[in-house]
């Protein structure tokens, strides 16, 4: 696992004050990264979700994959197939999905976690849908929200730890989830902003320019966030 937290210091551009930020380590198993991405991450999703009238808790399973053919492809399709769902049902209007992969030794788990805005669709009508359009699988769960508190921090929790995942299984972890989004806004929210900037603690503005911006390296004042998920 990689342990290797760098800092960058960080110039305000309206006061000068200075900020020594600890970036990502870039392994998507860090249990540290992981509950950076949790913090900020639940309070602009729970924001959001508080504002829906009808929201619901879905799960979508597919059939275990075997260690030797799990792959990029297989979260590709993960997210086409629930593309296909949406579109066959048009109440899943928008929200957040998060994909999760775990690992026991049976295999690959792989499964998407959605909170969505919509109305109510019965359990057996989306597991046809679902059969249908993943090849096969057809365990899937379905809740209205009674908390969206207790539902935002069910979507994240799996980020309040390390992947469940066997120590033998980091390297393909993170070969297969690099560069791919863990949590998607997807729908009407597909837009919403799930980066979060530094403020200033000093005057509370978010630019900034770093060393290198001042050494004529590259760029100007703009904006650094939180790496994302």
């Amino acid at each position: 696992m990689i342990e290797n937290h760098p800092f960058k210091t960080l110039y305000c551009s309206h006061c000068g004050t200075t900020l020594k930020v600890k970036l990502s380590c870039g392994d998507r198993t860090c249990p540290e990264c992981r509950k950076k991405w949790f913090g900020y991450h639940f309070k602009i999703l729970l924001d959001c979700v508080r504002t829906w009238e009808s929201p619901y808790f879905l799960t979508l399973t597919i059939k275990n994959i075997p260690d030797y053919s799990f792959g990029k492809y297989n979260v590709r399709e993960l997210r086409e197939a629930f593309g296909k769902l949406r579109r066959h049902f048009k109440r899943i209007s928008g929200g957040f999905y998060v994909v999760q992969a775990t690992n026991y030794g049976r295999g690959w788990h792989l499964h998407l976690h959605v909170l969505f805005d919509g109305s109510f669709i019965l359990k057996d009508e989306v597991s046809k849908v679902w059969r249908a359009v993943s090849g096969g699988s057809y365990i899937i769960d379905i809740k209205q929200v009674q908390s969206p508190k207790t539902a935002v921090r069910y979507l994240l929790s799996d980020f309040l730890q390390a992947p469940r995942i066997r120590p033998e299984d980091r390297q393909a972890f993170n070969d297969i989830f690099k560069r791919s989004r863990l949590v998607q806004p997807f729908g009407v929210y597909r837009k919403i902003r799930l980066r979060v900037s530094y403020k200033c603690p000093h005057c509370g503005r978010c630019e900034w320019i770093d060393l290198e911006s001042l050494l004529g390296i590259k760029g100007y004042w703009h904006r650094f966030y939180e790496e994302d998920s």
